[in-house]
């Protein structure tokens, strides 16, 4: 090559290394193509007989499984059976590439300049990001609660009953009780008492003694004509004659009456009944409790029936008796109700006498009335004694 013109005898030389370059590159293309097919065959196969292992196994499991019913087994070894598979390493990959020897590599070929790579501009400088303003905690005032009120108390129950105690040594009991004369001799025993429409005491009915139980009478005297002692050693009841005045004649001493001959306006007291407003029984007079001073302070009362097999007393106050007639027939009614009876207390002779009366409850325009004034009330309606 002269002067840059190409002679004859050069273009066979340099189109006989081209294609020889090209057959080997043919050649290695093939190479690697025929491994890389054996390769893919042998790893085939090794999966397969892997698989045919494991579709064994599993049958095998199965049946094992089937025998004994277990499904959690199971379920953990299909869970599981993904780790039998061993994991199989990939075949490398290497690139088989021709390098010419220099010899064969031709004149060089002068390289063009890449371009120069402009650096970019610098952007402007971006502003930084405002830091944020701290949230600030806004406490809420919790809303007051309510205020609960307490239920009102129920108002405490009302009193039904009113109770005085008086010891045994103030009052002695009128049935059955010894009667004598001012000599101290004892003539009998005191059975009966009669009162007036007024519940006030008229006759006293005395069973005077006989010889050893013979010639026993029953006879009435003025109720005028005893003396009370209750807490005498000897006869509570004297018999005692109106006392003889200087200048004036002596009364006449009272003479006993025989009981067939008692008034009609008189109520006998002993063993009668006693009645509710309403004209329910309450129960029995069995004796009647009396003072110092002759005045009866109250009647004990038999609540149980006839058929009971226990019986219970109670010592009801004397001023809440009333004699009234019904059915042109002197009855003795109280104002107790069946509440008020079995609230009273039980009266027995070795415990305090508890002297029981009814309450009448105190109507509305009542209850607002003065402390004082409600007191005063409220010892009128629980049935005190009167003042006599």
């Amino acid at each position: 090559m002269t002067g840059g013109i190409l002679h004859r005898g050069d273009a066979p030389s340099n189109g006989a290394r081209a294609s020889d370059r090209a057959c080997q590159a043919g050649c290695a293309f093939h190479a690697a193509a025929r491994w890389f097919v054996r390769s893919m065959a042998c790893l085939s196969v090794r999966l397969l007989v892997q698989l045919r292992a494991l579709a064994a196994a599993y049958a095998q499991t199965l049946r094992a499984v089937r025998r004994t019913a277990s499904l959690p087994v199971l379920a953990a070894f299909a869970l599981s059976a993904c780790g039998l598979l061993p994991q199989q390493t990939p075949a490398p990959i290497v690139e088989h590439s021709y390098i010419p020897t220099p010899a064969e590599a031709g004149p060089a070929e002068p390289e063009e300049p890449l371009p120069a790579v402009q650096a970019p501009e610098p952007a402007s400088a971006a502003k930084p990001a405002p830091a944020p303003k701290p949230k600030r905690r806004v406490v809420r005032p919790k809303p007051p609660e309510p205020a609960v009120t307490p239920p009102p108390e129920p108002p405490p129950p009302s009193q039904i009953i009113s109770t005085r105690i008086v010891q045994h040594e103030q009052l002695h009991g009128l049935l059955d009780s010894e009667v004598q004369r001012p000599d101290g001799k004892v003539v009998g025993r005191a059975v009966d008492m009669y009162v007036d429409a007024s519940a006030k005491p008229r006759l006293l009915m005395v069973n005077l003694a006989g010889f050893l139980g013979v010639g026993d009478r029953k006879v009435n005297f003025p109720w005028t004509a005893f003396h009370f002692t209750p807490n005498a050693k000897g006869a509570p009841i004297t018999f005692v004659p109106p006392p003889s005045v200087k200048g004036k004649p002596a009364d006449p001493v009272p003479k006993p009456q025989p009981v067939n001959e008692a008034p009609p306006n008189l109520v006998q007291l002993v063993d009668s009944t006693v009645m509710q407003k309403n004209g329910a029984r309450i129960g029995r007079v069995v004796d009647v409790l009396v003072d110092s001073q002759a005045q009866p302070e109250a009647l004990v009362l038999d609540l149980s029936s006839s058929l009971a097999g226990d019986k219970r007393h109670v010592a009801a106050n004397w001023g809440d008796l009333h004699v009234i007639s019904r059915n042109k027939q002197w009855q003795l009614q109280m104002d107790f109700n069946d509440a008020q009876l079995k609230a009273s207390p039980t009266y027995a002779p070795e415990q305090p006498i508890k002297i029981v009366s009814p309450v009448v409850p105190a109507p509305a325009s009542a209850a607002s009335a003065a402390p004082a004034s409600s007191g005063t009330a409220g010892t009128t309606a629980s049935g005190a004694r009167p003042a006599r």
